[in-house]
């Protein structure tokens, strides 16, 4: 088995969503000195790479304590979209997609991860039409991956893109890196949240695995 590591590394004063609250991982013991390490961690839900569920947008969605961990593993398979012209993926993009059997995970590879830690990681990175959204609803996925930090605009007050995808009860996986180091389909993806009680995200340990 072959693993392919999908995941930004957590450490503090990393990137965060505009406006979350700053990440923060503090070492409280020393094996030096306490004969033990321990850090004490700080950070919001939706840091770092991470998933949404419904419970994000929706107020009667289950939380992560209700979802059992087959939400969060399956077949996966990459849409290479750097190339498109424009800033919106549209449905034509994806078209290849509705061929695929037994697809769980649509990760859409748009290149945008080599700005992570820089001012314009969270500014015009590509996002996803409605179109695309309702189109990618219907494919019966359990969900999507991006190298971005979101479907949605950073100042989108309806997130549009999230609300179709979270309501078809897909979950979305945000800010993944390394996408290109995968092969286009055969691969399982997986993406195990904390089991957090009410939680509406989570960082992930994001993987890709080629058996």
């Amino acid at each position: 088995m072959q693993l392919v590591d999908l995941t930004h590394t957590m450490q503090t004063g990393m990137p965060v969503f505009p406006g979350d609250e700053p990440a923060n991982i503090r070492r409280t013991h020393c094996v030096n000195r306490d004969g033990f390490a321990q850090n004490t961690i700080s950070f919001g839900s939706h840091t770092g790479t991470h998933l949404d569920t419904a419970a994000h947008v929706f107020a009667d969605a289950p939380g992560l304590d209700w979802l059992g961990p087959d939400n969060f593993v399956g077949w996966g398979a990459v849409v290479d979209v750097s190339t498109i012209s424009g800033p919106t993926i549209e449905q034509s993009h994806l078209a290849a997609l509705a061929d695929m059997d037994a697809l769980d995970f649509a990760i859409l590879r748009t290149g945008w991860d080599q700005h992570w830690a820089t001012d314009r990681y969270f500014g015009d990175f590509p996002i996803i039409s409605e179109t695309a959204a309702r189109f990618l609803g219907g494919l019966g996925l359990k969900g999507i991956g991006l190298d971005t930090p979101s479907p949605d605009p950073v100042n989108s007050s309806t997130l549009p893109a999230h609300t179709i995808l979270l309501d078809h009860g897909l979950v979305i996986v945000e800010n993944l890196t390394n996408i290109g180091e995968l092969p286009t389909e055969g691969f399982i993806f997986s993406c195990l949240p904390l089991r957090i009680k009410d939680g509406e995200g989570s960082p992930v340990r994001a993987v890709g695995m080629t058996l």
